[in-house]
């Protein structure tokens, strides 16, 4: 399984590899007609918004801090979410 090595969001370290990853990830839970977002390592309010309705819908936080931390439950989250097989076209 692919990981942070820091803090990435609102406050965080911000490695860029590790906002990349985070980038990709959330464009998983991202369904059109809303576009996905760009992965470019940098952390903007589009970014803090989608991260922050992802902790609100997926991990239920009452209170989304934008922040995902290394084997935070945001991130097992993103991460399981993210190691699920695509299912079959038809």
């Amino acid at each position: 399984m692919r990981t942070i090595l820091a803090s990435v969001g609102r406050g965080g370290l911000n490695r860029s590899e590790d906002v990349r990853l985070v980038q990709e990830f959330l464009n998983q839970h991202i369904h059109p007609p809303q576009p996905g977002l760009v992965v470019n390592g940098v952390v903007d309010s589009r970014l803090l918004a989608v991260l922050e309705a992802f902790q609100r819908r997926v991990v239920q936080m009452h209170r989304p801090d934008g922040r995902v931390e290394p084997g935070s439950p945001t991130f097992i989250a993103l991460a399981s979410q993210a190691e699920q097989p695509a299912p079959p076209h038809s």
